[in-house]
Parts: structure tokens; C-alpha cells; sequence
């Protein structure tokens, strides 16, 4: 017999080719042998077929000639599987490869490596298979290739003409019985093909990634330039010439810039970056704020070139501007515009007052010096007017406006003397006349505040504040040289009672506490006495407090309060807290009191304690209002960061006692008309001679109306009798 065999691939087993049959040539019309199909199923192709074409018949390529003789049919492909039955007929569908698995097999329970459980190779799922030669899954998940099924589930090679092992050999007469559908040439593994390109891809990826890495992380110039031009934003300029190359002092060159124009911050930013080789070009934009003049904005571009892979600025003074050449900088010329004015709150020019006092507060204009131009900044050359005291001196930047302003090219040398008239003018910024500043004093109350004290002999001071509003009415000085009114600083003596006796509501002591006042007492080992060694015996809060005697609130003050109960009291009336009037004056202060002695002696407005006539004229304001109100001199611009008005609960109280004081009290005798309300003071200050009593000044503070005042008078002993009288007359020309 012709033992033929097809062509085999590597691992896989020789076939014998049979010279008939399925391997041969066959019609369409050929009928399939017995086995090849399930019972009624009819001719199917094979699996295994070649595809058949219209002008070729369908068979193996690898078959033998169509006249060669062939075997005899038999029933069973000459490969089972170990453990399949040996005899046909055990299985309903026998698998070219063997029949249908045996439990434990490593096909799994579907019994075929490609078609449905069970089905013949033949039969309708040969059929199936063969529409899926090209290795498509089927619908349950079996894979249609046969060669690539047993691939994945491990079989085993077997030698040209040998069974595999363990299968039982074939009976006579059987090795041919029936056409078997023979196995295509089995499909190269893709498994090492598929290995080898993803192993490639992965190789180029990590070649491509590392030149991506690299190209990333390279310094560009565009980081240069802004990195450059951040520098120059916050005015570092040692950074900045670490960024910079070429010749020069780059950050000296930008700091006399900045001092020559009186930069007050800058901005900059930078465009698209122009690259070529080793070279490269950024154009910016920077906005130079400029003191006293504004904003000047101007183009420019930054020149870069690498070296040693590092982008830098190829510095030159073109940098800072595009006109300046070498050795050049920048300078400014200025005209300032007409200065503001300083009103009154009836609009009237308080700068053109003959009052002294007003002066004062007003301040003067002088001419700029040389050793000023340090301070007024590069807006300024010798002999501009500016500001030299009070109002005019705080509120320079307002009242003087800003300069018009030329930018202007001078070689370096020249920056510091006087500017070429032909100098190159680079920018300009218009300018802006002087904004007046407006103040609350009222004109009619400054004439009669000044002519209630305008005759006074000793340093006397006077404000007068609006309770409703804390703004500063009047405030006189006699005589001139100093501001006392503003700047004066002075113990309180008992016009602070009222502060004392605030506390003292607070704590729980009602109107109706007894009190007691004898001509002395020794409180915490101090002795305290009355003015004019008085003695009043049992009284009243309401007289205590009419009469000032010192020895009934001393007791009242050990018994009840202590250090932080009076300094809390104090400072809702504006101790311990800036006074934010629109010009500097004096801050009134009470530090805590640590001990009985100190305590007492503060109650009374000794101690510690200091205070000027003008926060003395909030204290009664207070009592009017029923708030504390900050005093309030510049209305206009109104002064930033003004506390809350804070609320005086004893108020209604501290009225009745006030008024007391001028029916029949201490000022009762000084003939005020009206509705009156005050308090008296006397504030013992310096050394007293041996044998002799402590200088006191006089002090009245008070209100009426919506009017509140406080007087003081140096060294005038007696509050009722040299500091009254001025507030009675001052009151009395309203």
C-alpha cells in the first residue's frame, strides 16, 4: 500500500495521506462515507476541505493523484485520544482527533476541541466549523481551529506512522474504513510573532519616552525670559543679573532706574518667545508705577542666547529700555499743578485764617530742600513747594497733586545734576492738580472758642466736639508755639470721675449707695483729703459726685473694683486706643493699676493715667451721645480703620450727676445758663517744695446740646475757678 503523507509542521505528527475518499479528489457530489455525519444529516463538507472554487474541485492539496488506488474506507480517523474508546460506535460523535473526551480529559465536558458537545466531525457542526476555519470564536467560546484548541490544552506530538500513546490498535480491516476528514496543515503559533512586536513597540516607546524626557526637561528660553521678567516684577535684581550674560552691572543698572524715576512697583509680561539656534528674542510690556506722577507703560524685548545648554539674557542697558545706549539711564523732569486747599465744614479756606490756632492745625507749605528730597522721593527738586507741617505736611500726596511727568534719556553721569534741555524724552504722564482735604471745624466755633481764651495769661487750651458725630468743632491755644489742644499731655485730676464712677455703676453699686466723706482717709496705706480739706459727712452718689469728694470714692473703689474693672471702663471712653482723627495727636493711656494705692489714686485721675484736652471733650461727648465716638478732625478723605461707637450703659445716670455739678455742685457759682452739664478738676502734676502743696492745673470738660467742650488751664489750681468761667463764655457767644 501507497503510505502518502502531507507535509507536517514542526511537533505535529506525519498523516497518512489515503489515495481516496475525503483526501482524493472529490465532486460536491461525492456522497459522504458512513460516520461522517449524523444519522439524516446528508453530505457535509468537512472542516478540513480546501475552499472549493467554480472551475476547481474541492479537495487536499497534499492528496494523492486522483488515480492512485486507496484504501478501503474505514469508520474512525487513525488518531484518538488517550482514554478515547476504541470503538466507534461508543460515541454518538467521534472528533478527527479522537472521541469525545473522557471525564478528567483536558478538553472539558464539550467532548470536542471545535465543535458543540457531542457533535460529529461531520455533521452540523463540522459544518459550523468550517464557516469559522478562519479562527473565529464560536458563540459558546469554544475556538473553531482545532490545531490552535489542542495548542492551548497541551498535546502531545507523536512520530511519523506512530499512534499516539496508549491508543488501541486498530482491527483488521478498520484503518480505512470511511473517508476520515483529514487536518489542515496546523496554523504557525502567533504566540512568539505577537511577543516579538509588543517587545519592539515597548523598546521604541521607551526610546521615544526617553527623548521626550529629555526634550521636555531642557531649559527653554521662554522660562528664561519669565523667570527674568519675575525677578524684575519684585524688584529682585540680584536674581535678575543671575539670569543676564554679556557685559555690565545689570542690577545696578535697573536699581538706579528704579530710584531715578521713583518706581513704585512694576509689572511685566512677556510674549511669544522667537527662537533660532542659540539665540532667541522675548518681547515684553512693562508698567512702571511712578511716585506722585502714575503709570508709564512701555515695550521692549529681552535678547537670550545658550551657552552650555543654559538660556540666558544677553543684558544690555537696551534691555531696561530699547532707547538707552551704553553708559545711558533714565531719569524725570516734573511741573507740579495747582495745590489743593484746605476747607472748613462750611467750606470756607481754613489755609487763608488769621487764626493762630487754625494755622496750627492747618500746618505750612515751605520749599523743598536738599536734605528733604530724600524723603519727598524723585517727584521733587529743590525749591517745589511742599508741605511742611500740620494738615499740609500729612496730606502732601493729596494737596500737591501729581507732577506732569517726562521720562527722558541722560548719560549717567548727568543724573544726579541738572538734565540736558535737548535730553531725549521716552514718556510722558500727565498730571493731575492737588484734591483739598476738608476738616470739621466750624469757623463760627473756632472765633468763639478762641475769643473765650484769647486773654488768658496762662497756657490755656480748649476743644469743643459734637457728640452726635465725635467731629472736632474748635480747638484754641493760648499762646501759639505749641498745639496743646491736639498735642497736650496732662493728668486728668477728677474730671476722670466720671470714667471712675462708670465703673463703679457697672459693678452693681446703685444710685442710692451710701457714701461717706470725711475730710481725710487712708486707703491701702495712701492718705487722700478734699480740696480745701471739706468734709461732708454721709452723702448721696449724687452729691458725692456734684461735690468731687475724693475720700467717698476712694473707699467706693478699694471695696468694689480693682486694676482691670477701672482700666475696662476707661477704655470704653478711648483710653489705651489710637485716635484716629485724620492727624497725629496724642494717645490717651491708663496702665493697669496693680495695686490698692494705684488703683485709688487712677479713680481720681492721678497716677498714671495721661490724656489731652481733646480726648477729655469725647468723655462728656459720650455721656451726651450715649457712645463714645473717636474725635474726628479730617472729614474729607474720612480717616481709614474708625472703631464702632461704643455704648455707654451708665449714660442716664452720668447726666443726672453732671448736671448736679452746675446746680449745686462744684460749678454752681460760675452763672451758666441753660442746660448745662460738667464736671470739674483740679490735676495735681511735678514736685512739691517741703511744706508746701503739689501745682495743679484746672480743668472743665462739659456739654450742652449737641455741643461738648473740654478746658484746660496750666497751673491754674482750680477747675471751678479758672477753667469754668471759659467754658461758660465761650458757650454763652454761641
Amino acid at each position: 500500500m501507497d503510505d502518502q503523507r502531507r507535509p507536517t509542521g514542526p511537533g505535529e505528527p506525519s498523516s497518512p495521506a489515503p489515495r481516496g475518499g475525503a483526501w482524493g479528489p472529490e465532486s460536491p457530489a461525492t456522497p459522504r462515507p458512513t460516520g461522517s455525519g449524523p444519522p439524516g444529516s446528508g453530505p457535509h463538507p468537512s472542516p478540513f476541505d480546501p475552499p472549493q472554487t467554480a472551475d476547481a474541485p474541492r479537495g487536499d492539496p497534499f492528496a494523492a493523484p486522483a488515480d492512485s488506488p486507496g484504501p478501503a474506507p474505514r469508520t474512525g480517523s487513525p488518531y484518538r485520544l488517550p482514554g478515547s474508546p476504541a470503538d466507534p460506535a461508543s460515541s454518538s460523535a467521534e472528533s478527527p482527533f479522537g472521541s469525545t473526551a473522557a471525564p478528567g480529559s483536558s478538553y472539558g465536558s464539550s467532548g470536542s476541541p471545535y465543535g458543540a458537545s457531542g457533535a460529529p466531525a461531520g455533521g452540523a457542526g463540522a459544518a459550523e466549523g468550517a464557516d469559522r476555519a478562519d479562527g473565529a470564536d464560536r458563540a459558546d467560546g469554544a475556538t473553531s481551529a482545532p490545531w490552535e484548541r489542542l495548542g492551548a490544552e497541551g498535546r502531545t506530538d507523536t512520530p511519523a506512522g506512530a499512534e499516539p500513546p496508549g491508543t488501541p490498535p486498530v482491527p483488521p480491516g478498520a484503518a480505512h474504513s470511511g473517508p476520515a476528514d483529514p487536518p489542515e496543515p496546523r496554523r504557525r503559533s502567533r504566540k512568539g510573532l505577537v511577543i516579538g512586536i509588543v517587545s519592539a513597540v515597548v523598546v521604541l516607546a521607551l526610546i521615544g519616552g526617553g527623548v521626550s524626557w529629555y526634550v521636555l526637561t531642557m531649559p527653554q528660553p521662554e522660562d528664561t525670559a519669565e523667570d527674568y521678567a519675575a525677578a524684575w516684577r519684585e524688584g529682585d535684581y540680584a536674581a535678575l543679573a543671575g539670569l543676564a550674560t554679556g557685559g555690565g552691572d545689570p542690577a545696578a543698572a535697573y536699581e538706579r532706574v528704579a530710584d531715578n524715576l521713583g518706581v513704585e512697583s512694576t509689572e511685566v509680561t512677556t510674549g511669544t518667545v522667537t527662537e533660532d539656534g542659540d539665540t532667541a528674542s522675548v518681547p515684553f510690556e512693562a508698567t512702571l508705577t511712578l511716585s506722585n506722577a502714575g503709570e508709564w507703560s512701555y515695550d521692549g524685548t529681552l535678547p537670550l542666547v545658550r551657552a552650555d545648554g543654559e538660556w540666558r539674557v544677553d543684558f544690555s542697558p537696551a534691555v531696561i529700555h530699547p532707547d538707552l545706549g551704553e553708559g545711558q539711564t533714565l531719569v524725570r523732569t516734573n511741573e507740579w499743578g495747582e495745590r489743593g486747599r484746605v476747607l472748613g465744614a462750611d467750606g470756607s479756606r481754613l489755609d487763608e485764617s488769621p487764626s493762630g490756632s487754625v494755622q496750627m492745625i492747618v500746618g505750612e507749605v515751605g520749599t523743598a530742600t536738599e536734605d528733604m528730597l530724600g524723603d519727598l522721593g524723585p517727584a521733587y527738586e529743590v525749591g517745589d513747594p511742599v508741605g511742611v507741617s500740620g494738615v499740609q505736611a500729612q496730606y502732601e500726596e493729596r494737596l500737591a497733586g501729581t507732577a506732569t511727568t517726562a521720562v527722558r534719556v541722560v548719560d549717567q553721569g548727568a543724573a544726579d545734576g541738572e538734565v540736558p534741555e535737548d535730553a531725549p524724552t521716552v514718556g510722558a504722564i500727565e498730571g493731575t492738580d492737588g484734591k483739598d482735604v476738608t476738616l470739621s471745624i466750624d469757623p463760627a466755633m473756632q472765633e468763639a472758642a478762641g475769643a473765650a481764651i484769647v486773654d488768658q495769661t496762662k497756657p490755656t487750651a480748649m476743644v469743643a466736639i459734637r457728640p452726635s458725630t465725635g467731629e472736632v468743632l474748635a480747638a484754641a491755644n493760648v499762646p501759639g508755639g505749641f498745639n496743646r489742644a491736639l498735642e497736650g499731655q496732662y493728668p486728668a485730676g477728677s474730671i476722670f470721675k466720671i470714667v471712675s464712677y462708670d465703673a463703679l455703676l457697672t459693678s452693681g453699686m446703685g444710685m442710692d449707695a451710701p457714701m461717706d466723706c470725711p475730710r481725710n482717709v487712708t486707703v491701702g496705706g495712701q492718705k487722700y483729703k478734699n480740696a480745701g480739706d471739706a468734709a461732708y459727712g454721709a452723702q448721696s452718689v449724687l452729691e458725692a459726685f456734684a461735690t468731687s469728694c475724693n475720700t467717698a470714692l476712694v473707699q467706693q473703689v478699694a471695696d468694689r473694683l480693682d486694676g482691670a474693672a477701672l482700666v475696662e471702663s476707661a477704655e470704653k471712653f478711648g483710653f489705651n486706643e489710637e485716635i484716629k482723627a485724620g492727624l497725629p495727636v496724642f494717645e490717651p493711656s491708663l496702665p493697669t493699676p496693680d495695686s490698692v494705692p494705684l488703683l485709688t489714686a487712677s479713680s481720681i485721675g492721678q497716677g498714671q493715667l495721661l490724656t489731652s484736652p481733646l480726648h477729655m471733650a469725647s468723655v462728656p461727648a459720650a455721656v451726651a451721645e450715649g457712645s463714645y465716638r473717636s474725635p474726628l478732625l479730617v472729614t474729607e478723605p474720612a480717616p481709614e480703620g474708625r472703631p464702632e461707637p461704643t455704648p455707654i450703659d451708665t449714660a442716664p445716670q452720668l447726666r443726672e450727676m453732671m448736671r448736679a455739678v452746675v446746680t449745686e455742685g462744684t460749678a454752681k457759682d460760675v452763672g451758666f445758663t441753660g442746660e448745662v452739664h460738667g464736671k470739674s478738676g483740679t490735676a495735681e502734676y511735678g514736685t512739691a517744695e517741703e511744706g508746701e502743696e503739689l501745682p495743679a492745673h484746672g480743668w472743665f470738660v462739659g456739654y450742652e446740646g449737641d455741643i461738648a467742650f473740654a478746658v484746660v488751664v496750666e497751673d491754674g489750681e482750680s477747675g471751678s475757678g479758672a477753667a469754668a468761667p471759659l467754658a461758660r463764655k465761650f458757650l454763652d457767644a454761641l
